[in-house]
């Protein structure tokens, strides 16, 4: 009479303590060593050869990572009520702001404005990092990281925290030429912060928001205008729009060529950047329509040749929207209003066109037809 070997008995097929992926397999292998297809010592160079590749498959079936000793499981329905507890939070301070600056503003004396101000952006601030400090980027199980919630109800608080802020410094800087600069640029050092602590689309925003501030600002400072009626009648505005124009202009490249590599939101990044960029470019058009579209095509080819390697949606909508306005600019001069109409159209048809064909032969390129 044969009889079926027993599995050996021991550690090497016990699987107490193990992870649910290593039990599995090692139970799966248990019959193979009872009926002699394997020997003990195969099963286990089999165990090990193997579990690393079914480990995380197996766990993501298991169901939800465990959450570590100490911590609270994750409760999706309390991250969602404590976010929208934040934003209408954040609606009411600023409605009682609001309230505070029509009644009570005129009649407060400068010293309690800025107490106030400053009081208020203390507070919001501080807030803002007890939420979202420390963001530990831990995922679970459910479909968004754990400090999703907590990042996104940080960032809220701490951009209005910012403006709370610049409020204060524009308030004690005084009305002048100073003003818009030092408030631009403390907007635009702080907001850098709060990217950086908490992330988000709203902390993008409003750091590209404030730097189109601050350029825009700059040259009101770099060239200021007289006061008097006589001389301001021959001060160079022309000069003025030219600079601001040439640094929009500069301020939009480098946010679509370099900002967006480092940023996680890359499409809107490049969009934004091409956007400012061609308004920079057409408000040199003060010093001369050809300059205004030289640049405007000097842009349009940069974007073509980015597309051709990075096949980014802003990319070439950017390019077609520059040789647009290009067209407008040019034609306005030369062509007259309705054939500089009729060619900004065939521009902007031939290149929605040639961008759709583009995207369609990238598509078939990458799915191998």
């Amino acid at each position: 009479m044969t009889t079926t070997p027993a599995p050996p008995a021991g550690p090497d097929l016990d699987p107490s303590g193990e992870t649910p992926a290593r039990g599995a397999l090692r139970r799966a292998l248990a019959p193979l060593v009872a009926g002699g297809t394997l020997s003990a010592a195969q099963a286990d160079a089999v165990l090990v050869v193997l579990t690393p590749l079914v480990e995380g498959p197996a766990e993501v079936a298991a169901g939800p990572a465990e959450v570590p000793a100490g911590e609270p499981a994750p409760a999706p329905w309390r991250g969602r009520l404590l976010e929208a507890a934040v934003y209408l939070g954040c609606a009411f301070v600023l409605a009682a702001v609001g309230v505070v600056v029509q009644q009570r503003w005129s009649a407060m004396p400068r010293g309690g404005q800025l107490l106030l101000a400053g009081s208020l952006a203390a507070v919001a601030l501080a807030a803002g990092l007890v939420v979202s400090w420390p963001v530990r980027p831990r995922h679970t199980g459910s479909a968004e990281p754990r400090h999703a919630v907590r990042r996104r109800s940080g960032s809220v608080v701490l951009t209005l925290g910012v403006a709370l802020a610049v409020a204060t410094v524009a308030l004690a800087v005084g009305e002048g030429r100073w003003q818009p600069v030092s408030a631009a640029g403390a907007a635009l050092v702080l907001m850098v912060g709060v990217q950086v602590l908490a992330p988000s689309v709203l902390a993008e925003l409003a750091v590209f928001g404030a730097g189109v501030a601050l350029v825009t600002a700059v040259p009101d400072v770099a060239m200021p205008a007289p006061s008097g009626e006589g001389a301001a009648g021959s001060f160079d505005w022309e000069a003025v729009d030219a600079l601001r124009g040439s640094l929009l202009l500069a301020y939009g490249a480098a946010w679509a060529w370099g900002a967006s590599r480092r940023l996680p939101h890359r499409e809107l990044t490049v969009a934004l950047g091409l956007g400012v960029g061609v308004i920079g470019a057409m408000s040199t058009a003060a010093k001369g329509q050809p300059l205004a579209a030289v640049l405007l095509g000097v842009l349009a080819v940069a974007a073509v040749l980015t597309y051709l390697r990075d096949p980014a949606w802003p990319w070439v909508v950017g390019a077609v929207g520059a040789v647009f306005f290009a067209v407008l600019l040019v034609g306005h001069r030369t062509l007259g209003p309705a054939l500089t109409f009729l060619v900004a159209g065939v521009v902007l048809l031939g290149g929605t066109a040639g961008a759709v064909a583009l995207g369609r032969r990238r598509s078939r390129r990458a799915g191998g037809g």
